[in-house]
């Protein structure tokens, strides 16, 4: 594994880049603190701007001191607003493998916004080193099914009771992948 930590990349439509707590305000307003985009995510909405700034100062920007962290602000080139975020949930070196999740903004949904980020960052994390790449939806977010049929992996089944919900529900979960 070579990491590279999170680098720019640039698509047809969007940037891929680090965040900066300049974004605060363009999370909140896009996905962070809207109730419908979180619906199926194992976060809450934010309740205010506040929320984000500090998920931003005490998660995100500490993250990119290492090289073996991934997570990628979704910038719309026309307007330059984030709209989203594609990050590596979970990694094992050993294995060579890395888990996906990432969101978006509802108003960018249906438009091919984030199979366009998700390609672009699976070449750049099989570049890295990995062999097998994987993400995980709620059974009911058939959506972001969807995205990960898009971008080339396969459904894999169901994990029963495998991801831990808003309210400490424990739910299940379809595992989808895709090897170099």
């Amino acid at each position: 594994m070579e990491h590279k930590g999170t680098q720019t990349i640039e698509t047809e439509r969007l940037i891929l880049r680090r965040f900066e707590l300049s974004d605060a305000q363009n999370m909140f307003d896009n996905y962070c603190g809207k109730e419908k985009v979180t619906e199926f995510l194992i976060w809450d909405a934010h309740k205010t701007i506040e929320d984000t700034k500090s998920y931003l100062a005490g998660v995100v920007l500490p993250e990119y001191d290492r090289n073996d962290k991934y997570r990628w602000a979704i910038v719309w080139k026309e307007n330059n607003q984030v709209i989203g975020c594609i990050d590596v949930v979970d990694s094992n070196e050993r294995k060579r493998s890395a888990e996906l999740g990432w969101v978006l903004s509802d108003e960018y949904w249906g438009i091919g916004v984030m199979p366009e980020a998700a390609k672009s960052v699976l070449k750049y994390l099989f570049a890295v080193g990995y062999e097998r790449i994987q993400a995980t939806h709620h059974v009911q977010n058939k959506k972001s099914g969807r995205v990960m049929e898009k971008i080339g992996m396969q459904c894999e089944g169901i994990h029963k009771k495998f991801s831990m919900f808003k309210n400490d529900t424990l739910v299940d979960c379809y595992l989808w992948a895709i090897t170099r």
